[in-house]
């Protein structure tokens, strides 16, 4: 019995001493494995870091830049040893120190746990460099007291340059149209909408920036009558289907009235799908120029109707009646004129007044001068009751004219109306 109990243990002591070996073994192929893992995370990590077009940079709570990469170096100018011997006040750049310090102050509470802002750096030069960042903020695990700042940094300078460039050019251009009396407008979509000149907002009586903000406002503005209009002619636009956006519309006026608008506009930026980042117009008001096309509507349309009934007049009364331009080409014959010229008024019409109408006087033959009145000379009739027409055809007979002027309103010549009769038989009695 007792050599079986020694056995017995021996046998549990080997056991457990086998498992001991076989756990040990486990554990250290674990932190083998968690080492290697851990190596292969830091390459990628260092591979990533190297290889990425845009700056990267480990901070440390202190400011101190401890790690960059190239492309960071690069961008400000300097050897990545020159860098990492940098805080990052020392290359930020004085008016932008402010907003480093309080993202740096909020990650350190846990009041944020990522970044995302735009700032200058400085060049080695000591040129400023408009970079974006993007990043946050590496924690002690267990603890999850902050330990780094890992930052994403693009640089934006170029893009920075060319707003720079076309806010000038559009503060130009503002000038320019409202001196004239023009509103403009200018929309994007990165600040969150529309905005109007004071110009353009007191066009429809509205106080500057009150009308700001929603780019689809002014749309709702706009008449029943000629929305389906306008907003075809905006999408098209906005499509990129017409080179710039113009349309002539209402508006309604704070007041409640329709004012006429001319509108202009152009997108002058998209984004890599097309859409419509910025774009600028000029809003002209021309409620007058409607309201005088509107007059000149009626006017026309008044004289359309005079015309005709003066048309049909003539063409009823039974004298001949020939009327001319002020270089003397025929522009209307009623049929009685028709029939004692013996020329048809398709034949006539645009002709010089001698190739149809040819008058002489009874006695000496001579032709019958008609002419414009001298500029000293008051329009008057010139009545003639021993005229002859001579037709083409040399058959003749004797007629009485009647030759008036036709002078516009600012007394200016703008032709002849002759006015004749057969006199044939009257002066046959009179002989």
């Amino acid at each position: 019995f007792g050599a079986d109990a020694l056995r017995l243990g021996l046998q549990i002591s080997i056991a457990i001493t086998a498992a001991t070996l076989f756990l040990s073994a486990m554990f250290i192929q674990r932190i083998v494995d968690d080492r290697r893992q851990i190596a292969e995370s830091e390459q990628r990590f260092r591979r990533a870091m190297e290889d990425s077009a845009i700056g990267v940079a480990i901070v440390g709570l202190d400011g101190r830049i401890v790690q960059a990469n190239p492309a960071f170096a690069d961008m400000l100018g300097y050897t990545r040893s020159e860098i990492e011997a940098l805080t990052f006040l020392q290359i930020t750049h004085p008016d932008d120190l402010q907003i480093g310090r309080e993202t740096m102050m909020s990650l350190k509470e846990g009041k944020i746990h990522s970044f995302h802002f735009e700032k200058r750096y400085l060049h080695k030069d000591g040129t400023p460099v408009w970079a974006q960042l993007a990043g946050s903020v590496i924690r002690e695990e267990g603890t999850g007291r902050p330990l780094y700042l890992v930052s994403q940094i693009e640089d934006i300078d170029a893009r920075k340059q060319a707003e720079a460039r076309i806010a000038e050019a559009e503060t130009r251009w503002n000038f320019a149209l409202t001196s004239t009396g023009q509103g403009v407008w200018s929309l994007d979509m990165r600040k969150g909408g529309t905005t109007y000149s004071e110009t353009w907002a007191k066009m429809l009586g509205y106080a500057a920036g009150e009308l700001d903000g929603d780019p689809d406002r002014w749309l709702t503005m706009i008449h029943p009558d000629d929305q389906a209009r306008v907003a075809e002619a905006d999408r098209a636009h906005l499509a990129g289907e017409t080179p710039f956006f113009e349309a002539e519309f209402r508006m309604r006026h704070k007041d409640g009235h329709w004012v006429w608008i001319l509108d202009r506009g152009k997108t002058i930026e998209r984004d890599a799908e097309g859409r419509v980042i910025r774009a600028i117009g000029s809003l002209t008001d021309i409620t007058q120029r409607k309201e005088a096309e509107t007059r000149l509507m009626v006017s026309a349309a008044m004289l359309a109707d005079e015309k005709e009934r003066l048309r049909v007049t003539l063409q009823s009364i039974g004298d001949a009646v020939i009327c001319t331009d002020a270089a003397n080409r025929i522009t209307f014959m009623n049929p009685v004129a028709e029939k004692l010229t013996g020329v048809d008024v398709g034949e006539a019409f645009g002709k010089v007044l001698g190739h149809v109408y040819w008058a002489v006087d009874e006695e000496n033959g001579q032709r019958i001068a008609l002419t414009r009145p001298s500029a000293s000379e008051r329009p008057h009739c010139d009545q003639n009751t021993r005229a002859v027409l001579v037709r083409r055809d040399d058959t003749r007979c004797s007629i009485r004219q009647v030759v008036s002027p036709i002078m516009n309103d600012r007394e200016e010549f703008c032709g002849l109306v002759i006015v004749f009769q057969d006199f044939t038989d009257a002066r046959a009695l009179q002989r």
